[in-house]
């Protein structure tokens, strides 16, 4: 074999060597942009609870001068959300940090795009979650103090609603659940603002992954 066949042979070794060799680069580098997308996802969310948890414990330790506010934080309905919510965020946060320990370079390319789908889908839930959630308890809210503000029981017990008892009520309602949709519409555009970001660049990794499989 003279020289030229040996550097046509180290040539076609290297051609066959060095897109293994990118690819594996490339799958590390992605795992690791991953898992510092993951970690943000689990620090913002902790950060956020943390920060709800305390606007709520300060609120209830203060107080309120009004004292229908007073009754409806101290209500069995406002207690048992606020523990049921608790517990979603807590368990929230476990799925974040488990999303996390489980990317990882060493893991196999699909695994990898599988747990990224996974960190993704996680991420939406607890978006939606938030939002339906808050809607939910809003209404509920908005029945409770159609039913038991003192302004309201006192405007109808003056009699200047009579007749319109049931147009009061339903007007009222729906111009509360207007207002409610508005602000939960503005929480929502936040969380894409915070949150879209890194779901975007998760997604982002997963289209490169995929590509590095066909």
């Amino acid at each position: 074999m003279d020289q030229l066949d040996i550097l046509k042979e180290k040539w076609n070794t290297q051609n066959r060597e060095y897109p293994q060799v990118s690819a594996d680069s490339i799958k590390k580098m992605l795992a690791q942009k991953s898992t510092s997308i993951v970690k943000w996802l689990l620090i913002i969310a902790i950060i956020e609870f943390v920060v709800m948890s305390s606007i709520n414990f300060l609120y209830s330790f203060l107080g309120s001068p009004d004292e229908f506010t007073r009754e409806l934080m101290n209500s069995n309905f406002m207690k048992v959300s606020w523990a049921i919510h608790i517990v979603a965020i807590i368990y929230f946060i476990y799925l974040f940090y488990k999303n996390y320990k489980n990317i990882s370079a060493t893991q196999p390319t699909r695994s990898l795009m599988k747990n990224i789908i996974k960190t993704r889908k996680t991420m939406k839930w607890y978006i939606w979650y938030n939002i339906i959630g808050g809607f939910i308890s809003g209404m509920i809210t908005t029945v409770y103090m159609l039913n038991n503000h003192p302004l309201i029981n006192e405007l109808m017990e003056s009699g200047k609603m009579e007749g319109h008892e049931t147009m009061f009520y339903v007007l009222t309602f729906l111009i509360l659940t207007v207002i409610y949709i508005i602000f939960l519409g503005f929480i929502y555009l936040i969380y894409m603002l915070i949150y879209g970001i890194l779901l975007k660049r998760l997604k982002n990794n997963y289209e490169e992954l995929k590509r590095m499989e066909v």
